[in-house]
């Protein structure tokens, strides 16, 4: 059973949505496209746990958070509180040490600082240890110089991001993230879901795939996702800003919606369009070692150009997540776009449920 609101002209693209569900290549997910604050398509459907997959439905949606609080980090910079080209060690002392003085807010932003992976092993109730997780990042060693090389930061990066944001904010990436979008804008995004939400949270599903562990530590493999932790309450409601925001894809595109807006109406919503352009900025085009892919990481550490992942203009920008859920703005068309869902498909590359519905959708304007 579909739910919610599509405009006409594009209800091809709800059929399709509607498909997922017939075949049973879908559980529970939820697609939308807003424009200046409206939608164009604002679906959602199948189950959630044993009950039907509702409007205010969240879900984790893995990586494609990081995009969220990347647009937060953009706000700061906007106030003056950040500085891509400042030294981390400007903003946190650790940073003069174990050969990480050289490295900038930049080339965390950017995956280029060799703060890629835990070199130790990490557990995942680790992984909800604010303290433990920063006092091991602050004595490790990068893996190479900054700027030479690039490795997705996949698990580090929001741990990076969101210490520097307490030490210069006094706030977490979660309070933020519920100052600067959700209450400000009335949405359902949350990093460290708010008790009184745990019951909107959809479970995960994953179709196991086997895949061959390097033995040696790298950026996705410590630890190894594990999806019965990430169906906890503890995980729910801690703040692993990498990986687990919960949210549905009405927030998701109305928050790029109103990002990209900004750039294109200088609407000033959230933020100033200079602002916006120098964080859009390019900053790296070559291999990223994490994911073995050419990888264009603007300087605030947005996706350009994802391929049909984020439409077919060249301009889109964002950032997905592993399993299926992403989100993204469309400067040419205006519109921000997210997918989410419960039914986790492996790995980090283009997942088709949400290429065919772009596809569809790009095909009708």
């Amino acid at each position: 059973m579909i739910n919610g609101y599509c405009e006409e002209k594009y209800n091809p693209v709800k059929k399709i949505f509607e498909s997922y569900f017939l075949k049973q290549e879908e559980i529970g997910a939820s697609f939308a496209i807003y424009k200046e604050g409206k939608p164009l398509i604002d679906l959602h459907g199948g189950f959630k746990n044993n009950s039907n997959w509702e409007e205010n439905t969240i879900v984790n949606v893995f990586s494609a958070t990081k995009g969220i609080y990347e647009i937060i980090v953009s706000i700061l910079i906007d106030q003056s509180i950040l500085d891509l080209e400042k030294s981390v060690s400007y903003y946190w002392n650790a940073f003069k040490q174990s050969n990480k003085r050289e490295i900038k807010l930049k080339h965390i932003l950017s995956h280029q600082s060799g703060l890629y992976r835990f070199k130790e092993r990490i557990t995942q109730e680790d992984l909800l240890d604010w303290n433990k997780i920063i006092t091991i990042l602050e004595n490790q060693e990068p893996d190479h110089p900054c700027g030479e090389r690039t490795y997705y930061h996949a698990k580090t990066h929001g741990f990076l991001i969101g210490e520097i944001i307490k030490k210069t904010t006094n706030k977490s990436l979660g309070e933020l993230t519920s100052e600067l979008l959700s209450k400000k804008l009335n949405l359902d995004f949350f990093i460290g879901t708010p008790k009184n939400k745990l019951s909107n949270i959809a479970f995960l599903y994953e179709d196991k795939k086997e895949n061959k562990i390097s033995a040696e530590f790298n950026a996705f493999n410590n630890p190894e996702h594990e999806i019965n932790f990430y169906n906890k309450e503890n995980w729910q409601t801690a703040e692993v800003p990498s990986m687990n925001g919960h949210g549905n894809a009405k927030s998701i595109a109305k928050i790029y919606d109103i990002f990209v807006n900004d750039l294109i109406l200088e609407k000033k919503i959230l933020l100033s369009k200079s602002s916006i352009t120098k964080c859009l900025t390019e900053s790296v085009s070559r291999i990223d070692e994490s994911l073995m892919l050419p990888i264009r990481w603007s300087k605030v550490g947005l996706i350009l150009r994802g391929g049909w992942l984020f439409g077919k203009n060249k301009e889109s920008f964002g950032h997905n997540g592993w399993g299926g859920s992403l989100g993204f703005a469309d400067p040419n068309l205006g519109v921000g776009i997210a997918y989410t869902t419960n039914k986790i498909e492996a790995g980090m590359g283009s997942d088709l449920r949400v290429i065919k519905l772009l596809k569809e959708f790009y095909k009708l304007n």
